[in-house]
């Protein structure tokens, strides 16, 4: 089992829903560096890329979406 903060969850399910890290900080009231940053660490410690970056958002990786 990968050693993972729970609380990561949160911020991976705001940007998965919306798609972008701003709109993820403000559904958080944080800022967009701080879900950058979870988003950055909860995929380390998983071992997998999570998210697509792209010019206009994240995307889900094929690994998550199925």
């Amino acid at each position: 089992m990968h050693n993972f903060s729970w609380d990561d969850l949160q911020y991976f399910l705001a940007v998965a829903r919306d798609g972008q890290l701003s709109a993820a900080a403000r559904r958080l009231r944080t800022s967009h560096v701080t879900v950058a940053r979870r988003i950055d660490r909860l995929e380390q410690r998983l071992g997998a890329k999570l998210f697509e970056r792209n010019p206009r958002g994240y995307v889900l990786t094929p690994l998550v979406h199925g």
